[in-house]
């Protein structure tokens, strides 16, 4: 077996497991992203649902083996990015499919709760500037990459193939060598500003500061990964060890997210289901806040039914074009 199959075989496992939790991966209070009276779950049309929805996205996860499997041999690069693709199509496909069925079984939530979106509504927690240390990470690297300018070859692989060799090469250039430190630094400020807009713009839940820990989390982990890549030029860091600290960080925000949104203790943001499309997208005009909790997964979601959404909607576009554009 070569690396890009067993790579394309992980991405299968990795992103059909997440399917598998989806449905689970929720309060308890939803099954399929649909409003369901208490104990729904452990009757038998809740139990049945599950068991159609697990059977056919194992079956998906099979065929995503056997076509990455034989894909992987002429086309590694296709192969892993039909394993990332092909389980998770399936399975949102069924997920859809099973909410169809679950409508008629639908309870109302009590109520919607009006939302204090002013600043004075919450302060920030004083440890929020520890978000601010990871920043120092793409200087120092920079600070050793001019340090050390004439180890750097004169061309250097700036991307790795499925089968982790180098396919993508770069001149040796200040663009080029600081570029990737730029983006990195970038995208942590971007993670900031992201965190700040869903604190102010979401009601005031305790998920709210759980998902605030998780961003700032975030801004360490591609402050490291970052400044990783930023330091390839002059520094031999093996592809594996960017992919084990992936997913060790990704697995470990899963199991976090997960022990919050299935405490039956964890209040859960009351929202109407006519408001929510394909069970993942939320717009109702009506609702003041910019962000409401999520109902598959952990987190918030964006409510596009609010003009100040599409305002941080195209700002967020704008900053990342911007980054994209310094990275090249």
């Amino acid at each position: 077996m070569n690396s890009a199959m067993f790579l394309s075989l992980l991405a299968v496992a990795f992103t059909g497991a997440l399917m598998l939790l989806m449905p689970h991966f929720s309060s308890p209070r939803y099954l399929f992203a649909v409003t369901v009276p208490a104990g729904f779950r452990a009757s038998e049309p809740g139990r049945a649902a599950l068991r159609r929805y697990h059977w056919w996205v194992v079956r998906a996860i099979a065929g995503s083996a056997v076509v990455v499997v034989g894909v992987a041999q002429s086309w590694p690069d296709l192969a892993v990015v039909l394993a990332m693709l092909l389980p998770a199509i399936a399975g949102m496909a069924t997920f859809l499919r099973e909410r169809s069925l679950l409508r008629g079984y639908a309870a109302p939530p009590p109520g919607v709760r009006e939302a204090d979106l002013a600043p004075e509504s919450g302060h920030l927690p004083r440890w929020i500037a520890l978000a601010l240390v990871p920043l120092a990470l793409p200087l120092a690297a920079a600070a050793y990459l001019r340090a050390h300018w004439s180890e750097i070859p004169a061309r250097f692989p700036v991307h790795w193939g499925a089968a982790g060799e180098p396919n993508r090469w770069a001149d040796k250039t200040p663009a080029a060598v600081y570029g990737p430190l730029e983006f990195g630094a970038g995208m942590m400020l971007v993670l900031l500003l992201l965190g700040l807009a869903i604190f102010y713009g979401s009601r005031r839940t305790p998920q709210r500061i759980a998902v605030l820990k998780i961003l700032v989390a975030s801004v360490y982990f591609l402050g490291l990964i970052f400044t990783g890549v930023g330091l390839v030029p002059a520094v031999k860091i093996p592809l594996a060890a960017f992919i084990a600290v992936t997913l060790l960080f990704a697995a470990a925000v899963i199991a976090w997210g997960y022990k919050i949104v299935t405490d039956p203790a964890q209040p859960v943001e009351a929202t109407l289901d006519q408001y929510w499309y394909l069970g993942s997208i939320y717009c109702n005009p009506q609702d003041p806040a910019i962000f409401v909790q999520k109902r598959i997964g952990f987190g918030y979601t964006i409510n596009f039914g609010n003009r100040m959404s599409w305002l941080l909607l195209a700002g967020f576009v704008a900053g990342m074009a911007g980054l994209i554009r310094v990275a090249r």
